[in-house]
């Protein structure tokens, strides 16, 4: 008896080295595998890791370099090493109790795609529960992905161009999606200066970070505070693809990566989690310098298919402005007094389909300048809400119109241009590079009106009675927002910008002159089509070749465009009284007839006095817009 207990001793204590050398047989067994299946340069593998390509040295290198995520210290620079780490990671033992994220959890989406690239046998090692992410996944229950973009804001130098996020649906048909989740991206922090914000904004100085949270409150934020027209672009992924998605969102949460508001932005990192839902894809690729939310939205919506549906949320305003101008100018008035005097104001001589219009308008506006911060009346709120419910059911919704064209069926923001003119008594041809984004000259469909965004405006020429090559001009920063001035709202427009231009010398001729240019003043609407600018402009310039090597000026501008289907033309007169005792002053005269979406023709003119000397100039300038 006492021989076999030592013989089932000795078999139990051999038995446990050979299981731990068992575990340690298939974990080199995959790590062999997936050298030999090359996994970790392979595009899945990268995506994961959100490695790009580097812009100026060769190699790649993630877009993060966080440790929370990366399994090796090098990791963000050595895919092999880190995912020869993430399998290690996966093999370590279970424990139930632990605080501590087992990596099968932390890196769910990486688990999901070894199992499935390397064929692993879930009994080969015990599974972690990963409980916290069950019910964080349970909580949004994702069944299908859309696309959502808010329309520029131009108080933001980081929502100029507008923004993008991607809204996570529940399975099946909805009347409402506002309880669903949005993804977003965006730069983390509570910077109050606009100035600091822009600088640090350009140069990567802020963290970005993925977040989710309810689609309500992105609605409140853009449609309602902000006025940000939306649209929303329902793509055509899959269950599993809309899964594994999901999972990469749970390994991002809190990771940091350096954000710039002209490439690696809000679109640019919501490309990459599209990339990782449905493998092959390689929508980032194509922007390697600069990322603008419409442009990447084509991008995503180029593989065939992709687009399943799209919807337009107009913001506040909007629907306010289409309610508004369906009132006559006695209907206006008696709004006015609704909004002084509360229903009392109301003559009582209207028709009572038409005190519905004018009391819900009323009350809208009030509404309106409440969530704008705004001290109202709340009483006289509320008695409008009354007077205008003892009226009867509402007639049929009033709803704005769609418009025509679509953000993303509007021209490409990047824009070159080839053409020649004449200045003074010299000819020249010019080369014209603007990588983004939109001018008032632009094709008008599917921008929005009055906002003028360029960044990069560069333009060569080459003078052919000289034989000389200069640099006319390098435009870093040009934004104009040219809001008219209504009823009911008194809208206040702006413009600044800044760069390097060729200019009027105090002995004659042309300088290369650093400078800045900004100011204010309102816009009207004259007619249809005309919109009529009148403001103040400062200016200061310098450079080597003025008498005082820096000079500031201050005086009028006056702007008239016109804004037609294919045809715009813009006449601006402005002039300033400078430091150096000079008045300057210009007469330009711009046109741009629309070919198609991708072409564009402008004549320009110009005179000038700076220095006592006049100068005349023309251009004339085939413009084409370029898809990614």
């Amino acid at each position: 008896m006492r021989g076999w207990t030592w013989m089932l001793l000795a078999l139990l204590g051999l038995s446990l080295p050979m299981a731990a050398a068992t575990d340690q047989e298939k974990l080199d067994r995959l790590l062999e595998r997936a050298t030999e299946l090359r996994l970790a340069e392979s595009r899945g593998w990268l995506d994961l890791l959100h490695y790009d390509q580097r812009r100026v040295l060769p190699g790649k290198r993630s877009g993060t370099r966080d440790p929370a995520f990366f399994l090796a210290s090098d990791g963000w620079r050595d895919p092999e090493a880190e995912l020869q780490a993430t399998l290690r990671g996966l093999f370590q033992p279970v424990e139930p109790d632990s605080d501590e994220q087992h990596p099968q959890c932390a890196f769910i989406a990486r688990y999901h795609w070894l199992k499935e690239q390397l064929e692993i046998d879930p009994g080969d090692f015990p599974e972690a529960p990963c409980q916290r992410y069950q019910e964080w996944i349970e909580a949004i229950n994702p069944g299908a992905v859309t696309i959502v973009f808010a329309d520029a804001y131009m108080n933001n130098p980081a929502s100029m161009y507008g923004h993008t996020l991607l809204r996570v649906d529940p399975p099946g048909e909805d009347s409402s999606r506002l309880l669903s989740y949005v993804i977003n991206h965006a730069a983390d922090t509570d910077e109050t200066s606009g100035l600091v914000f822009a600088v640090r904004g350009l140069t990567g100085g802020y963290p970005g970070r993925f977040s989710v949270m309810p689609y309500y409150e992105k609605v409140q934020e853009y449609n309602h505070l902000e006025n940000r027209d939306l649209w929303e672009y329902e793509l055509a992924l899959d269950q599993d693809e809309v899964d594994q998605m999901m999972r990469h969102v749970w390994e991002l949460r809190g990771i940091a990566f350096p954000y710039y508001f002209l490439h690696q932005n809000c679109s640019y990192r919501l490309l990459k989690l599209l990339e990782v839902a449905r493998p092959g894809l390689t929508l980032s690729d194509r922007f390697s310098w600069w990322a603008t939310p419409t442009d990447t939205i084509r991008v995503a919506l180029e593989p065939e298919g992709m687009l399943a549906d799209t919807r337009y949320r107009p913001a506040s305003r909007t629907r306010l402005e289409h309610q508004l101008d369906g009132l006559d100018d006695e209907e206006i008035d008696q709004v006015r007094r609704l909004l002084e005097d509360g229903p009392e104001g109301l003559a009582g001589n209207a028709e009572p389909e038409r005190q519905q219009v004018m009391l819900e308008s009323a009350h809208d506006l009030l509404h309106y300048r409440m969530e704008a911060g705004d001290e109202v009346q709340r009483e006289r709120l509320r008695s409008l809400l009354v007077a205008r419910s003892e009226l009867g059911p509402p007639p049929d919704s009033n709803e704005p119109p769609t418009p025509d064209t679509r953000p993303d069926e509007g021209h490409s923001t990047l824009r070159l241009g080839f053409g020649g003119g004449r200045r003074d008594d010299a000819n020249h041809i010019g080369l014209h590079w603007r990588p983004a984004y939109h001018d008032l000259l632009d094709p008008a469909p599917g921008y929005r009106d009055g906002a003028h965004i360029s960044f990069g405006d560069t333009r060569l020429l080459y003078d052919l009675d000289r034989d000389r090559l200069q640099l006319d001009r390098l435009r870093l920063v040009d934004v104009e927002s040219l809001v008219p001035r209504e009823p009911f709202f008194q809208s206040r427009s702006w413009h600044i910008g800044g760069g390097l231009e060729q200019r009027l010398r105090p002995q004659g001729g042309y300088g290369l002159q650093t400078g800045l240019e900004g100011g204010g003043g309102f816009s009207w609407l004259a007619g249809d089509n005309w919109l009529f600018y009148a403001g103040l402009r400062g200016a200061a310039w310098g450079a080597a070749h003025l008498d005082d090597t820096v000079r500031a000026g201050l005086g009028p501008r006056l702007d008239l465009l016109y804004g037609g289907e294919r045809w715009r033309t813009r006449l601006r007169a402005e002039g300033g009284a400078f430091t150096d005792h000079q008045f300057q002053w210009r007469l330009a005269l711009e046109q741009d007839l629309s070919l198609n979406r991708h072409l564009g023709l402008r004549l320009s003119a110009s005179r000038e006095q700076d220095f006592d000397h006049h100068v005349n100039r023309v251009d004339l300038i085939l413009h084409w817009y370029i898809d990614p």
